[in-house]
């Protein structure tokens, strides 16, 4: 005759049932242990249209296939480096970069890792830049069939002239270089600048200086156009 087998007490949750049989627990509890809840599977159900949102993601986005030619390529990296759909992704990658591509690449599909490095690459005006990559294997049934990543330039902003271009010099103003930014865009003068804001003509220089090297501007009318091109001086309202 089998052994009794002693009953769970009640507060205790059977084996394999990390939320305890309570009809799916609460929105905490099944975040706390990463399973996804009804609000979470909403936002990435096949009535979703996520595929557009990649596409127009302002960061370089891209797919290849296990051998690694490119699959697919979003609006932002097609700006960077061409159409270069069907073509292999390694022809892109600085040449004294290709051993280090290539082994990234492996341990994705080979060893089913996500990566993340920095790869010097080319982009379509024969220009060299890098891109800090984050990439992911892409499975159907389990099996490894290719490749998701992002690149995001770090030698200068991504192509295009879109927000993703000057919002990373944006971020990094002071708010007295945003105010400044906002009176040139007035068309203000130094010395009207001066006034505004009830300090030194030398001061304001000075503010303006370090504006333009904060931004990576040349010139003035450079800093406000990248201001206009993120919306900065939008009305809210």
């Amino acid at each position: 005759m089998p052994p009794a087998t002693r009953p769970l007490p009640p507060d205790r949750p059977p084996p394999g049932d990390p939320l305890g049989g309570r009809s799916g627990g609460s929105i905490t509890d099944r975040r706390r242990i990463g399973l996804p809840t009804n609000e979470d599977a909403a936002l990435i159900s096949p009535g979703v249209d996520l595929t557009r949102a990649l596409h127009e993601l302002a960061a370089p986005a891209y797919v290849t296939d296990r051998e690694g030619r490119f699959r697919w390529l979003n609006l932002a990296y097609i700006e960077l480096i061409g159409d270069l759909v069907g073509r292999p992704f390694i022809e892109v990658v600085a040449r004294e970069d290709h051993k280090l591509a290539r082994t990234n690449f492996a341990r994705k599909v080979i060893g089913g890792a996500s990566t993340f490095y920095d790869l010097r690459v080319v982009d379509r005006h024969g220009e060299r830049l890098t891109l800090r990559v984050a990439s992911s294997p892409l499975r159907r049934d389990e099996k490894i069939i290719g490749v998701f990543g992002i690149g995001l330039p770090l030698d200068r902003g991504a192509p295009g002239g879109d927000s993703f271009e000057r919002e990373a010099p944006l971020a990094r103003l002071t708010p007295r270089q945003l105010e400044v930014l906002r009176l040139l865009r007035e068309g203000l003068e130094t010395q009207e600048i001066a006034k505004r804001l009830g300090i030194a003509d030398e001061t304001a220089r000075n503010h303006i200086r370090a504006l333009l090297r904060a931004m990576d501007a040349h010139s003035r009318l450079e800093a406000v156009v990248m201001g206009l091109r993120i919306g900065l001086f939008d009305d809210p309202s």
